[in-house]
């Protein structure tokens, strides 16, 4: 743990004014379990509430610090709006850095410390990720070195946002899904990287992945509830509608990572039909040019 005032990499804890913004949408009871891995180690917290109603008892252990400060939303604007809540609050309280956090998201022992310590004065680096852990491991890290990587999810990174105020900040239109994507291609366009640690490890909860065998060969469908299928469709060819000239062979890759995740949920996963009823919605509302929330 860090004990005084400087870190092991090129500047110091002062200098870096490190923010938080932790998303929550009815929380589970490890939340203040999860902030407490993270919130020593940043200057102040943001807490964005899209619940319906608020979660201030969850908060209990950790509401009264200075350090922390909660927002209601009183509804569900969806992660993109939630976080440029947080990223606002910090940037007008003057901090040069947010960790953006999701609900169910923790740092494994010191690998925030880890993170903030490779934090440096290359303007050229948009964004700070950590290794995304799920229950599963799939995605191990191949060497404890760090790393320039062409997307991350949003939970656990750290965002220079001095970057954020010349490229903008997430896309409000994408609601919920690929609005990490969304970002790390535009900050790509123009020009800047994406750093991955990978001896900074998160616990991630990456949707609801499960293990089956088929033929032979382990596979992880992820059990997206069909909403989540809608916003994953329609996301991912807007997504495709504004990237793919500048980013052909990520396409050609993710394509087939979509076509493999609609195969998994088709042979193994439940309410098959109610998830391709919300794919088919998602593509024609993406035809319609709809975007935001899901119409009701």
């Amino acid at each position: 743990m860090i004990t005084g005032r400087e870190i092991s990499g090129n500047m110091s804890i002062d200098k870096l004014k490190i923010a938080g913004v932790v998303i929550l949408y009815h929380p589970g009871k490890d939340l203040t379990g999860n902030i407490n891995s993270y919130l020593y180690f940043i200057d102040h917290l943001f807490v964005i509430d899209n619940s319906e109603n608020r979660n201030l008892s969850m908060l209990d252990t950790v509401i009264n610090s200075e350090k922390v400060s909660y927002h209601f939303n009183d509804s569900n604007l969806g992660i993109a709006s939630a976080l440029n809540l947080g990223i606002e609050r910090a940037l007008s309280a003057g901090y040069s850095y947010i960790l953006t956090m999701d609900q169910d998201s923790s740092f494994e022992d010191d690998s925030l410390e880890k993170l903030i310590s490779v934090i440096s004065n290359d303007i050229s680096i948009g964004i700070y990720s950590p290794i995304h852990k799920n229950k599963f491991l799939t995605n191990p890290p191949q060497s404890n070195t760090r790393e320039e990587v062409s997307d991350v999810m949003t939970s656990g990174n750290i965002l220079n946002l001095s970057v954020v105020n010349k490229i903008g900040k997430f896309a409000d239109e994408y609601f919920i899904d690929y609005v990490d994507i969304e970002y790390c291609l535009r900050l790509r366009k123009n020009g800047y990287k994406i750093l991955r640690i990978n001896n900074s490890i998160l616990n991630h909860n990456e949707a609801n992945l499960s293990r089956r065998v088929f033929f032979g060969k382990t596979v992880y469908p992820p059990n997206h509830s069909a909403l989540r299928w809608y916003y994953k469709i329609r996301n991912f060819h807007y997504l495709m509608q504004e990237y793919s000239n500048d980013f052909p062979e990520y396409f050609i890759v993710e394509k087939k990572n979509m076509t493999n995740n609609i195969l998994k949920v088709l042979i193994f996963e439940k309410n098959k039909i109610d998830k391709v009823k919300m794919m088919i919605k998602g593509y024609m509302d993406y035809r319609k040019k709809i975007t935001g929330r899901m119409p009701d």
